[in-house]
């Protein structure tokens, strides 16, 4: 509390919440001028009981010092910031000198509480969805041991920022880099999200021209300037020239011949070539997809809790192009009690034989998606087929643990920006894997989902593959290195509590079934 008047003097305007253990009457009545929002709650094992998405600041000392698991704390803290919002904290740094000193002398001060290197504490923030940190040391009142400090540079301790001389450092922590906070700050999130939706789907040729006619209008509304427009493209879109080219010639058409030179002068691109592709115009699916048989059909189902997500999925399966003979078959399971449960509602609900289970927030980007599957899908020994996956489960049944995780998904997990995530590359059109994520999972054959086991929203697909390695049926992941076949975009949450419930019920029924790797 110490530091709580400069604050107030600094921030004058700003609401103000202190977050105590203990109530404390006379602290109160000694702040009292300064208009504190006081909550009681041990914060370390309670949950805070404000409103998410509403701090610009989080501070405190030490906030993970004798956290039970940091990363709870702080992936906890950071669901009450806005997403421009940023979380100051500090922590003793485990390479200063003397606590090394302490080490070599056979000492260990800190056996209750928590120390990190600065690198450790960069995982433990990357881990618990921050998007960016920086550090500043704390000026120690102590003079370093300047020879001690030497003699460990010539063991081969790397000293960088004067680090082994830092006792505390301070950390500005982010939920996005600097370039998507400049995005975040100038619009509100439902029209970023808009901007996002529309971009991306004139960077898959998805009613490009009727797009970008909603987009002007939104630029017009909202005062959009092409500067903008360009800084998001280029964190948010991920084929650019595939995207301008659409873009420009649809603007052109439209008579904005200068906003679009603008455009391409902020996204340094002088010229585009003519759009790759045509916009899907028809389909080949029979026109009743009752008539079609069962091998000639995919069915794509989903658990939906929000309709807005599941719209935007089925612009992408629509805009998948169909081989002639196949049709398309759109299953939406509403009201699931489990993901097991649903999708055996929708496995019961079509005679399709190539079913696709998906999450509502993967949007195919592969047009050619049908027929690649197919072509896996000639190996009968193959069962299903995932985009990215583990070729063998570690023991904790956990697929991204595995030492060989392989495959490629576009995660969208935020409006302004896009990362690609690359595992090991794949040699041929596919290669096996023992388990794959949920984010889609395409069968060829019919097993029941376990809802006996799984009763909420993990290890579901994980006991799909096990169950289809139990009945003599393959699990593979396709080649990508062409181009991802999916979009994500999952919010970044820490993982529920019932998460560990269920890896628990795995690992019962199949642990005994994992060979992991060493």
């Amino acid at each position: 509390m110490e530091y709580i008047h400069e604050l107030r003097s600094l921030m004058p305007g700003a609401e103000l919440f202190v977050v105590v253990s203990e109530d404390d009457e006379s602290l109160r009545e000694e702040h009292a001028e300064l208009d504190i929002h006081w909550v009681t709650v041990n914060f370390l094992a309670q949950r805070l009981p404000l409103e998410e998405d509403s701090f610009d600041i989080i501070m405190g000392e030490n906030l993970f010092l004798e956290a039970w698991n940091p990363q709870d704390i702080a992936s906890g803290l950071g669901n009450y910031l806005k997403d421009t919002g940023y979380l100051l904290t500090s922590f003793t740094n485990a390479r200063y000198w003397r606590n090394i000193r302490d080490l070599r002398d056979g000492h260990f001060y800190h056996v209750c509480t928590h120390v990190f290197t600065r690198n450790e504490m960069m995982s433990l923030l990357g881990a618990s969805f921050y998007k960016d940190a920086s550090f500043l040391p704390v000026q120690d009142e102590k003079q370093p041991d300047k020879d001690f400090i030497a003699e460990l540079e010539k063991l081969g301790f790397e000293n960088d920022g004067n680090d082994l001389a830092v006792r505390t450092w301070l950390v500005r922590a982010t939920k996005s880099i600097d370039e998507v906070l400049a995005l975040k700050k100038l619009y509100t999130k439902e029209i970023r999200r808009e901007l996002s939706n529309r971009l991306r789907r004139i960077e898959y040729g998805i009613d490009a021209q009727d797009n970008v006619q909603q987009l002007w209008q939104l630029f017009e509304e909202k005062m959009i300037f092409p500067e903008y427009v360009a800084d998001f493209v280029y964190q948010a879109v991920y084929y650019r020239e595939r995207f301008a080219a659409h873009f420009v010639s649809e603007l052109s058409a439209m008579g904005h011949e200068e906003w679009a030179r603008d455009f391409l002068q902020a996204l340094d691109m002088p010229e585009v070539a003519a759009p790759l592709h045509k916009e899907k115009t028809q389909t080949k699916a029979p026109a009743n997809i009752a008539s079609a048989a069962p091998e000639n059909k995919f069915a794509f189902i989903t658990c939906i809790n929000k309709e807005e997500w599941y719209q935007e999925c089925q612009l992408y399966i629509n805009n998948l192009e169909v081989p002639e003979g196949m049709a398309v078959e759109l299953v939406p399971v509403r009201g699931a009690k489990s993901m097991c449960q649903g999708y055996n509602m929708g496995m019961k609900q079509t005679n399709a034989k190539y079913k696709v289970y998906l999450h509502q927030d993967t949007f195919i980007a592969n047009r050619h998606f049908i027929s690649d599957v197919l072509k896996i899908f000639e190996d009968k020994t193959i069962g299903a087929l995932g985009v990215i996956g583990a070729r063998s489960l570690p023991e904790t049944g956990i697929w991204w643990d595995g030492l060989r995780t392989v495959g490629r998904v576009l995660h969208a997990c935020e409006a302004e920006s896009v990362v690609d995530s690359v595992c090991l590359d794949i040699e041929g059109p596919y290669v096996e894997v023992e388990a794959v994520d949920g984010l889609i999972l395409v069968t060829q054959v019919d097993l029941p989902w376990r809802e006996d086991l799984f009763t909420g929203w993990h290890f579901y697909e994980i006991s799909q593959c096990m169950e289809m390695r139990r009945h003599g049926h393959r699990v593979v992941v396709p080649n990508q290195e062409e181009g991802f076949w999916c979009i994500h975009s999952p919010k970044e949450k820490a993982l529920d509590p019932t998460y560990k419930q269920y890896q628990k019920i795995f690992l019962k029924e199949y642990g005994h079934e994992l060979n992991p790797e060493i």
